[in-house]
């Protein structure tokens, strides 16, 4: 019988630990310059890779020595200067379309639809449940509830 050291156990008890915990609780961000440059590593001598408009969330994995590493609506992994990023306040639509209702309720009329892509700006505090409806605007001044699982940037 192959027996698993109580050391290896506890190892890997704590790394599981922490994933779920990062998983529940990622940290999000928004690039607050009108052209945020990512990169292919923690440098600017590094290859750029894209060019993020202001406002844009990014969900951060990693943090080191004034870089990021962040994850973007799509999925890409780069690397951004810390100072470029600063406290999110906008989310985007990752649904093909999501539907934005007058009120936190589906047979509430729906105020505009956005389609994937779209830049919404919070407006209300964060909900804690992960089902739940947040509120947002557009920059057209349109106001409304969508839920939380159709946007990227929670």
């Amino acid at each position: 019988m192959n027996r698993v050291p109580r050391s290896t156990r506890l190892l890997l008890s704590v790394l599981l630990s922490v994933a779920a915990f990062g998983a529940a609780h990622a940290e999000f961000r928004q690039t607050l310059e009108v052209a945020t440059v990512a990169f292919e590593g923690p440098s600017a001598k590094a290859a750029r890779q894209y060019v993020y408009s202001r406002g844009t969330p990014l969900e951060v994995v990693v943090q080191i020595e004034g870089w990021v590493k962040v994850r973007d609506a799509q999925g890409e992994l780069v690397w951004v200067e810390r100072k470029a990023l600063g406290p999110r306040s906008n989310v985007v639509v990752k649904a093909p379309v999501a539907d934005v209702y007058a009120a936190a309720d589906v047979a509430s009329p729906i105020v505009f639809r956005a389609e994937n892509g779209v830049l919404l700006q919070v407006a209300a505090p964060q909900p804690t449940d992960a089902g739940a409806w947040v509120q947002v605007r557009h920059r057209d001044g349109q106001i409304g509830f969508v839920r939380m699982d159709t946007l990227f940037g929670f």
